[in-house]
């Protein structure tokens, strides 16, 4: 099977390089695959692009989208899937953060799970075994705990973390029957992981959630926001009302 990382990224120069010798570094250990990296940048100004190219040079499995414009992170998770699956011809793409709060690690236990039959493996921080940063605040921690439980109580998910970023997505017969469209998608930013995941269930994926160790930022500032709070209680509401009626 043909499996694309995927990674959105916006000003992370400093730490992307590092992060594609760290994924390279795994794929020499899964051998029952085609590995390969997907980075969709949002024509970042610190030059990410550029430090990208360089690793090119080394790495011949590492393509690079250059967006005009930085347009939400759904947005350039859903152009990186189309191509990761029009134009590298994916078998499963796995969405992973460019700044080092998923561990690199992971990707074999996604992946191991995919062999075992899985559709759609969740890297979940809401299992047994699964955690969050410990100097997250405790409003934050709240907030992400307790978001995710409502979100699967309203929508009636069996998945305990519902805004992972990490996953891994088989194409044939799921990713391949998702309303990509920009008009059909209800969040250009965070928020979009909710509806796919939704999506994803209504379409009667095998889910598998394997516990993770979400990692702080290497640099940088947290992606996440208030109206990302708000875009996504808008988002799960909006799913409900369509499931109801």
């Amino acid at each position: 099977m043909k499996i694309v990382i995927i990674i959105p990224t916006y000003n992370e120069k400093e730490s992307i390089g590092e992060l594609i010798d760290a994924l390279e570094s795994e794929f020499l250990l899964i051998s029952s695959h085609e590995m390969h990296i997907l980075i969709v940048d949002g024509n970042s100004p610190d030059g990410t692009a550029e430090a990208i190219k360089q690793k090119q040079k080394i790495y011949h499995n590492v393509d690079l989208i250059i967006e005009k414009e930085k347009r939400g992170l759904g947005m350039a998770y859903i152009a990186g899937m189309k191509y990761a699956v029009n134009h590298l011809n994916a078998d499963a793409f796995i969405e992973f953060d460019g700044d080092f709060q998923h561990d690199p690690k992971d990707i074999k236990r996604l992946i191991a799970e995919l062999d075992n039959g899985y559709d759609y493996v969740i890297g979940s921080r809401y299992v047994a075994g699964g955690g969050v940063p410990g100097d997250w605040a405790f409003h934050r921690k709240l907030l992400s705990k307790f978001g995710s439980l409502f979100i699967k109580l309203v929508l009636s998910l069996p998945t305990n973390d519902n805004t992972s970023g990490l996953k891994l997505s088989r194409v044939k017969g799921f990713f391949d029957k998702l309303p990509l469209d920009e008009n059909k998608i209800l969040s250009k930013r965070h928020a979009y992981k909710i509806h796919l995941l939704y999506e994803m269930m209504r379409l009667g994926v095998k889910v598998k959630e394997i516990p993770i160790v979400f990692l702080e930022r290497e640099s940088g500032n947290s992606k996440s926001s208030f109206e990302d709070i708000i875009e996504s209680l808008k988002v799960t509401l909006s799913l409900f009302f369509k499931k109801k009626f």
